[in-house]
């Protein structure tokens, strides 16, 4: 048993007895770990604050090889997001971001490049307008594709290997563009829209739409629900996530003054 320290992003929370919890985390030097915060649930204090999701932390815990939970020694808070814990429109937002961590990294193989990422899109959220919230999201699905291997095709059909040419679209079973040619012999390939896929091609150069061009649009639920196939197919992991439940709720009552449903420990 080693006692060991990393900086750690709490991705959420479990119940333990009357005082204590589990507190799943990504650190940026071990990778994704278990801990059991003894007393964190007693009284607040520095530990239980800094064992909270949508923060950056440094946390020394006590690492147990082979064992599936480790215990917390100490932990400080390193970096905070207050806009993200204040306003309930971008918590649903970064709870999106940490539960698609949770669901589809694991192991304690350490990834300092992918901790940052989430870091990144975290840092993302505290600050942009609104508007901009759901092309932040979809810029980090494609980059955490790419950081788990699956990176989809932008540049080339990836059923001929031609060049998308005009008005290509995008394959979610198929992890990319398939041009027009393609599509007229292969009808049976399920694509999203043209104007879907032109979205995705901007957001995967680092581009994306103007701000508030396509909120609340039929365009937006078509690229989100794609990323979403996208994901799912080529991980092999069923994203049926709490989170995007509590952002669809969020949306749906965002003027309407009433507070959304939130679980305790999420």
């Amino acid at each position: 048993m080693a006692l060991v320290k990393s900086r750690a992003i709490v991705l959420r929370t479990y119940r333990l007895g009357e005082t204590s919890k589990v507190v799943v985390c990504y650190t940026e030097d071990h990778g994704k770990v278990r801990l059991v915060a003894k007393g964190a649930r007693k009284g607040g204090g520095r530990l239980g604050a800094a064992l909270e999701p949508l923060m950056v932390s440094g946390v020394v815990f006590y690492k147990r090889p082979g064992r599936e939970l480790s215990l917390v020694s100490q932990a400080e808070i390193e970096r905070e997001f207050p806009a993200l814990r204040r306003d309930v429109v971008r918590m649903a937002y970064g709870s999106v971001v940490l539960e698609l961590v949770n669901k589809l990294v694991s192991g304690e193989e350490p990834d300092a490049a992918l901790f940052g990422l989430v870091v990144g899109a975290l840092e993302e959220m505290d600050g942009v307008p609104p508007a901009e919230l759901d092309p932040a999201l979809w810029r980090f699905e494609l980059a955490i594709a790419t950081a788990l291997g699956y990176t989809p095709e932008f540049t080339r059909c990836v059923v001929c290997g031609g060049e998308p040419g005009d008005e290509p679209r995008f394959a979610p079973r198929l992890g990319g563009l398939v041009c027009r040619n393609c599509l007229a012999t292969r009808p049976e390939i399920h694509t999203a829209g043209s104007r879907a896929a032109a979205l995705l091609t901007c957001l995967a150069r680092g581009e994306g739409p103007a701000p508030g061009e396509i909120a609340g649009s039929a365009l937006s639920d078509e690229v989100a629900e794609t990323l979403r196939e996208f994901l799912e197919e080529h991980t092999g992991r069923q994203l049926k996530l709490k989170s995007i439940d509590f952002l669809a709720q969020v949306r749906r009552v965002e003027h309407s003054g009433t507070e959304p449903d939130r679980d305790d420990e999420r």
